[in-house]
């Protein structure tokens, strides 16, 4: 945000940088600034948002100069000098920021007052045909680039994670996760009259994989808008030998005006990709899940002084929907559902996490 101290105003601007958590209500990261572009366009469609946008580029430059905080708040004054940062936003926090800077105003504006939510918008196309894999400990995403060939859009989306001992090494065993997701701004599904999403890997020396063509399951519906998920062992011997892979399937939109058959391919190298961010069912909802045990007195309903100390502002930034300092359980549920993907999640479900990574941003 920008202030203009003489006349106590506060200019609002949101930063789109790249996603922390991917595929929560299946928005994939996008592969060109024309389709962040687009994500912004569809954000203020559904929210009704009037606060403007600035876009990162799609090397993130402006977020990591800003320090890369996974729900970063900043501040600049009259001549564009950071004079606040704060590495997670919170209302309160902000208002006592501003109030120091600019002083007092009559009628601050609440966060309720800005009447923002985001409108999921069901599609008529099945979705939970397919169950979700079950992911183990210590993945982490790895560097995945687009090979454009011609102006297709790139309907579906790879995603990829390898064992993070594994990338970190440069050698050795460990497992290696493709995803083939689809890009809901598109408005695109699976034809599964047509055939099954194919996976073709091509490797060089230095990468032994376990399978090298990949067939997704068949799927009793006629279509659905399930990811593919796909799960490797993998050997590898030198880690600067990229990955050639090729998604081949059948792209149908949900309006019915095309249906045709699209081969991508994606240059994968075993590197971690630090904005990668994390898929959903990643160490955030096994923390979450257990957020009903604060509910000290039984009453059904979280308040601040029942939340962990320091931890206050990360569970009622996620978690309070309608902003009243209060969690109640079809809040909770709420999240936890859109953090699956809509699949919900239970306390007792492995999601592949760690104490050790379940500090609030999820990394």
């Amino acid at each position: 945000m920008y202030l203009d101290y003489a006349r106590k105003d506060v200019q609002f601007y949101y930063v789109y940088k790249s996603l922390a958590h991917p595929e929560i209500n299946n928005f994939v990261q996008p592969v060109t600034l024309k389709e962040r572009l687009m994500h912004v366009a569809e954000f203020n469609r559904r929210t009704n948002s009037q606060i403007p946008w600035l876009c990162d580029n799609m090397d993130n430059e402006l977020a990591a100069t800003m320090g890369g905080a996974p729900n970063g708040e900043y501040i600049l004054d009259p001549q564009g000098k950071l004079i606040r940062k704060r590495f997670w936003s919170n209302p309160d926090t902000l208002r006592a920021d501003l109030t120091e800077l600019v002083g007092e105003v009559e009628n601050p504006t609440r966060v309720v007052d800005i009447d923002v939510e985001f409108a999921v918008e069901p599609r008529e196309v099945a979705s939970g045909v397919l169950p979700a894999l079950e992911m183990p400990a210590g993945l982490v995403p790895i560097l995945t680039e687009p090979v454009v060939k011609d102006e297709t859009p790139f309907y579906v989306k790879l995603r990829a994670e390898a064992s993070q001992r594994l990338v970190n090494r440069g050698q050795g065993r460990g497992k290696l996760y493709l995803g083939v997701y689809l890009d809901p701004i598109y408005k695109v599904h699976w034809n599964n009259k047509a055939g099954r999403v194919q996976v073709k890997i091509a490797a060089n020396d230095g990468i032994l994989l376990s399978e090298t063509l990949l067939d997704a399951p068949e799927v009793a519906e006629p279509a659905d808008v399930d990811p593919r998920q796909f799960l490797l062992d993998v050997n590898v011997s030198n880690v600067d030998d990229p990955l050639e892979i090729t998604v081949n399937y059948i792209a149908c939109d949900d309006a019915e005006t095309f249906c045709m058959p699209v081969s991508q391919q994606y240059r994968v190298t075993l590197k971690q990709q630090r904005s990668g961010g994390s898929r959903p069912g990643v160490f955030m909802p096994q923390m979450f899940a257990k957020v009903a045990d604060f509910d000290t007195n039984g009453d059904g309903k979280i308040t601040k002084s029942e939340l962990p100390a320091g931890r206050i502002s990360l569970y009622l930034g996620h978690l309070d929907r309608n902003f009243d300092d209060v969690i109640d359980k079809d809040e909770i549920e709420t999240f936890l559902r859109m953090m699956n993907n809509g699949r919900g999640f239970t306390s007792d479900q492995n999601d592949g996490g760690s104490a050790a990574n379940s500090g609030g941003d999820g990394r």
